[in-house]
């Protein structure tokens, strides 16, 4: 008969040993080489941050703060990472702080205190997951689901914490999209959370999405060419005839506003809040000219005289106590004058870092693939004629209207 205590010794022994030969070692989903040191891998199940710290505080010498090592080794995990996406989102545990800095996050529906409010009360969860459905069959080249979420988009005039919502979920299937990247990030601004985006924004540079943070159209980037966000007008010679025929397109614009008032349509995006934002297009990239244009003969004359070819035309107007918030445009192929038409004082608009302000019978020119808003705090319509051009520098071959 055996002593008691030795077969709770063996019971014991077999409860310790169990594990360890039952174990099974993870799998290496990805391997980053580290001149001098192991490389970094990151394993099935693994929190990319957490593994990024750990090893930081592994190679760096005692006494020295690992910050530098981990900002080093971020930037390259988020740039290989993302190109291997389809294979690295199944197997790690990676949020949307991977593409910040790694730091906690927290948003909350109160951070959206200026966020456009819909008319009706709807089932905004069940909104948003119609939505990421559709965003998940257009990935896998699904055309109509991609024309659906686009039209959704408009339709549903999302409020700021369903875009939230929205782009945060995506940002995880699709994180090199130049359109969803941008709007996670406007999300962040207009959330409060400026530190964090352009953290973010700039990781999306790293990346190779845009060449600056500043600058970042959501449809089309093309590499190489010049990016200001200021043009000089007298680089433009037909900006001069635009100018002198300013008080004509005025006048058929208040005509028009005033006989014909159906014309003019709200802004479809909720990129404003407060006041009220309107336009009228005479021209649409990719549609030529629309039947608007027989109620500005003056204004189609005034254009035809400039010799210039316009892919876009439109009139817009903003009301007082307009914002039109932080916003980039579809692509850097192009860039857009505003031939002013009404303005009185009070209204500005900042394209990159620098604010600049309308004059009535004036032009202005600038790249709208830059960050740009625009502010009405005066007390009159202020009104524009908004024309897109060919970037200079794009090649003949890749001038194509989309």
């Amino acid at each position: 008969m055996h002593d008691r205590s030795q077969l709770y010794g063996v019971i014991l022994l077999s409860l310790l040993v169990i594990p360890a030969a039952t174990r099974k070692e993870k799998s290496v989903v990805h391997e980053i080489q580290i001149t001098g040191q192991k490389p970094l891998q990151f394993r099935t199940g693994d929190n990319p941050c957490k593994v990024l710290r750990r090893y930081c505080k592994e190679v760096v010498p005692k006494g020295t703060p690992p910050d530098a090592c981990f900002q080093q080794l971020h930037q390259h995990a988020t740039v290989q990472l993302a190109k291997r996406w389809e294979v690295v989102s199944e197997e790690l545990k990676i949020d949307e702080t991977f593409f910040i800095d790694c730091e906690h996050l927290k948003v909350i529906k109160e951070d959206f205190s200026d966020s456009p409010t819909p008319a009706t009360l709807r089932n905004s969860s069940g909104l948003v997951r119609e939505m990421l459905q559709l965003l998940d069959r257009a990935r896998k080249r699904d055309a109509q689901a991609l024309s659906e979420f686009n039209a959704k988009r408009y339709e549903y005039d999302l409020t700021d914490w369903e875009r939230w919502k929205l782009y945060k979920a995506a940002l995880m299937m699709l994180p090199s999209n130049l359109f969803i990247v941008d709007q996670f990030g406007l999300c962040l601004l207009y959330a409060g959370y400026e530190l964090e985006a352009r953290k973010f924004f700039q990781n999306a540079v790293d990346r190779g999405l845009w060449g600056t943070p500043l600058q970042r159209p959501v449809s089309k980037y093309v590499p190489n060419l010049t990016a200001i966000p200021w043009h000089n007008k007298e680089d433009y010679p037909f900006i001069k005839i635009l100018e002198k025929g300013a008080a004509d397109i005025k006048e058929e614009f208040e005509t028009n506003l005033k006989e014909r008032p159906h014309l003019f349509t709200g802004e479809m995006e909720n990129l404003h809040v407060g006041g009220d934002w309107f336009e009228l297009r005479l021209k649409s990239s990719g549609h030529g000219l629309t039947d608007h244009t027989q109620y500005f003969p003056k204004t189609m004359s005034v254009i035809k005289q400039s010799g210039q070819e316009f892919t876009s035309i439109k009139f817009s107007a903003i009301r007082p106590g307009t914002h039109i918030r932080v916003h980039t445009g579809p692509t850097n192929e192009r860039l857009r004058i505003h031939l002013t038409l009404l303005h009185s004082g009070g209204a500005k608009i900042r394209v990159g870092t620098n604010w600049h302000t309308w004059e009535e019978g004036k032009a202005i020119i600038f790249d709208d693939s830059f960050e740009h808003e625009v502010l009405n705090t005066g007390s009159q319509l202020r009104a524009i004629l908004i024309l897109d051009i060919w970037h200079p520098e794009l090649p003949l071959d890749q001038r194509i209207l989309h």
